[in-house]
């Protein structure tokens, strides 16, 4: 691995999500995101509802994570995620039909939770 390239892999229970050499992140941190470049200091970090931004060279990967954790060690990122998905597995209808009936449930902080993932689920795939 060159000393400026990050190496990177996001990976949810289900699936490894992404695994390779990138030039930076963009993280969704539990308080705010955040950017990660090569050689950046040791790192461990909850992760927040979000748009996860991977950058190779002009390619820009997008996908949505919805907590976990991520390391940063030695130009090694490790992101484990609860669930995430790449833009494109990501069925835009599906998910615009999941977020009315959850916009149709009595408030909470569960549907909170519910709108937050189905408003980042339909961004990334929007992208």
């Amino acid at each position: 691995m060159s000393a400026n390239k990050l190496n990177v892999s996001v990976i949810s229970p289900e699936k490894i999500l992404y695994k390779g050499e990138v030039d930076s992140l963009v993280v969704p941190g539990n308080e705010g995101f955040f950017g990660i470049l090569p050689n950046h200091a040791p790192l461990v970090a909850v992760l927040g509802i979000g748009v996860l931004e991977i950058r190779k060279g002009e390619k820009l990967k997008i996908l949505s994570v919805e907590g976990g954790f991520i390391e940063v060690k030695d130009n090694s990122i490790s992101i484990l995620t609860d669930h995430g998905a790449l833009k494109e597995d990501i069925d835009l209808q599906a998910e615009q039909k999941n977020l009315a009936e959850v916009e149709k449930l009595p408030p909470s902080d569960s549907k909170n939770l519910l709108l937050q993932k189905a408003k980042t689920r339909i961004l990334v795939a929007s992208r």
